[in-house]
């Protein structure tokens, strides 16, 4: 109800009941105590907590509350990132005004620069455990999926043609997310290959599937060339 925009009461309550959650992860990204009442990443966190509301799938597989901390995590690190530009630019504008400040605000742009790199560092992270914690529901491991990686392009390529046949066929998907398991026998309704190969990138198929399925920037451009 919540999802078709029947029930603004219910959501209001659905967000103050996990209003301690918001803080923890916002706090998590921030490294710092974060106060509700003054800090705006908590506002930008209460926002994207309503977003995760209403983009929630079940059929994606993940839990809500890993899809929420996914969502606010990112779109507090891009107010973030947003913030740190804006002060950057401020800094290089003053310089062109006090050309005596150039090393010191060469010194606070290269710092800004660490500070991205770092913020980077920590979105990728993020993307990945909650990658590995959908992996691990189908009894699968981050290490064996870059073991099954096909060698060749064309090989891989297919691979993620078949990943797109079982999310446009609801059929497929249900299999996959409701018993974990690569719906082989009905997929190949769809496809002309072979069982054996479909069998032995079982597992790289599944992890296909659920970077597709899932908003993640980083693992995303990875496989962009193929997608």
């Amino acid at each position: 109800m919540i999802q078709k925009g029947l029930n603004e009461h219910a959501e209001n309550e659905l967000i103050d009941q996990y209003i301690p959650f918001i803080k923890k992860v916002t706090s998590g990204v921030c490294k710092r105590y974060i106060n509700p009442s003054s800090d705006d990443e908590f506002s930008i966190a209460m926002i994207a907590f309503s977003e995760a509301i209403h983009k929630y799938s079940p059929d994606k597989g993940s839990s809500f509350l890993s899809f929420a901390s996914l969502v606010i995590r990112r779109r507090v690190i891009d107010y973030i990132r947003m913030e740190q530009r804006k002060k950057t630019s401020l800094s290089l504008d003053y310089k062109e005004e006090d050309r005596e400040n150039m090393e010191n605000i060469a010194e606070v742009s290269a710092s800004f620069q660490d500070y991205y790199q770092g913020m980077e560092r920590e979105y990728r992270k993020e993307e990945i455990h909650h990658f590995q914690e959908r992996l691990s529901l189908f009894e699968i491991q981050l290490s064996e999926i870059a073991a099954q990686c096909p060698k060749h392009t064309d090989a891989r390529v297919n691979m993620v043609k078949i990943a797109k046949t079982i999310i446009e066929h609801e059929d497929l998907l249900k299999i996959l997310m409701q018993k974990k398991r690569l719906p082989v026998k009905q997929l190949m309704e769809y496809i002309t290959m072979s069982r054996k190969t479909i069998e032995r990138n079982r597992k790289y198929i599944i992890a296909l599937v659920i970077v597709l399925l899932e908003d993640y920037q980083y693992l995303k451009d990875y496989l962009r060339e193929w997608l």
